[in-house]
């Protein structure tokens, strides 16, 4: 028990050190996320001295830890996806109720002695505590669903954003959060159900079975650390190029189109697509493809939307899957690798080639292969 312990400790504060001050173009998100590993190896060290060196002042403390966890992981997301220079203080009211369950549990709990606090937690029983404990209880109980639920949506709102704004979305699109929430709901529900049919509730008393889950935590630390570190900075909020003002279409810059002009709209942009191949920029973006076509982002995004029925990534991509399967029955691309084709055709990863290609065409980019050369 000791040693996992000791080795939670260990790679929180390790990880939490080296997003603070080794991670380059550091954000305030990062920030969020080395405070959240600080508080989850501090949990760790209180673990280690109340279980194993059986130091009884402890008890009582690390109680309303849940109420800090679940909200640094939704600022942690929230402040990530929002991508603005300053901290949004409102995001502090998410920190009220473990200051209020802490105020509670000052008076109550953490300024009795350390006898006092064992008979509390070990020789009381469920009827017999107040009802602001069994407040906090629920508080702690209900907190990590209704967080998981809540950054779960941030993430599919994120996801379309990007998919609106970008023609490829890998180290943006957060795909490792999900295995975050995940594991988190994993031991969420394990750990629930455990006190459960242990008679935690009734007790308050971690037996062995409880405290081996909750090792489990060190998986989690690992995704936060290593992800966190090498997760990069998401530009959403791109700027708009200057535009021609010589452009007719320049006077609904401040406006929607019509659906008569986004109709006149639609051959420009799709003719462009076809003789000028833009596509095959891996780093393409909604803000790029309008400058190119000297039109305000808002419009043209109004007619892939609208007039195409897509959001830009499924646009842009249709384009790239359909130059890839051009290039494989050429046989001057014949000495050229499946990947290599991808990459030449505006793809920027295996992964998301392979995923695009299989999603549009219903098949692998190696099963076309052989069907396309027999």
């Amino acid at each position: 028990m000791g040693v996992l312990l000791i080795s939670g400790v260990i790679l929180a504060f390790l990880f939490s050190g080296i997003i603070m001050f080794k991670k380059k173009n550091k954000i305030i998100a990062d920030n969020i996320l080395s405070i959240w590993l600080v508080f989850l190896g501090l949990d760790y060290l209180r673990s280690y001295f109340l279980f194993v060196e059986h130091k009884m002042f402890l008890l009582g403390f690390g109680y309303t830890l849940p109420a800090i966890y679940a909200p640094l992981l939704f600022m942690y997301v929230y402040t990530l996806t929002d991508n603005k220079p300053k901290f949004n203080k409102k995001l502090l009211y998410h920190l009220v109720p473990f200051v209020l369950a802490n105020l509670y549990l000052l008076f109550f709990i953490y300024i009795k002695s350390p006898e006092e606090r064992r008979i509390f937690f070990y020789d009381t029983t469920f009827l017999t505590r107040p009802v602001l404990f069994h407040l906090i209880q629920i508080i702690m109980l209900i907190i990590y669903p209704v967080y998981i639920i809540w950054i779960y949506n941030l993430l599919r709102k994120h996801i379309e954003n990007i998919k609106n704004k970008f023609s490829c979305k890998e180290k943006i699109d957060l795909h490792w959060i999900n295995y975050l929430l995940l594991s988190v709901s994993v031991l969420w529900i394990v750990i629930s159900l455990i006190k459960l049919f242990s008679g935690y509730y009734d007790h308050l008393y971690y037996n062995n079975t409880l405290l081996t889950v909750y090792y489990f935590e060190i998986i989690i630390i690992i995704i936060i650390g290593y992800f966190g570190f090498n997760q990069g900075v998401i530009f959403l909020n791109l700027s708009e190029p200057e535009l021609q003002t010589t452009n007719n279409i320049q006077k609904y810059k401040s406006t929607g189109l019509s659906s008569e002009n986004a109709k006149l709209l639609t051959p420009k942009v799709l003719e462009y697509m076809k003789s000028e191949k833009p596509y095959l920029d891996s780093e393409l973006t909604l803000i790029k493809l309008a400058g190119l076509l000297n039109i305000p982002y808002h419009h043209l995004s109004q007619v892939i939307n609208e007039q195409l029925g897509k959001n830009f990534f499924e646009f842009v991509n249709e384009y790239r899957v359909e130059e890839v399967k051009q290039r494989i029955t050429k046989n001057k691309y014949r000495k050229f690798t499946l990947l290599s084709i991808a990459y030449d055709s505006g793809f920027n990863s295996k992964s998301s080639f392979n995923s695009v290609f299989k999603k549009i065409t219903k098949i692998t980019p190696k099963e076309y292969m052989k069907r396309a050369i027999l």
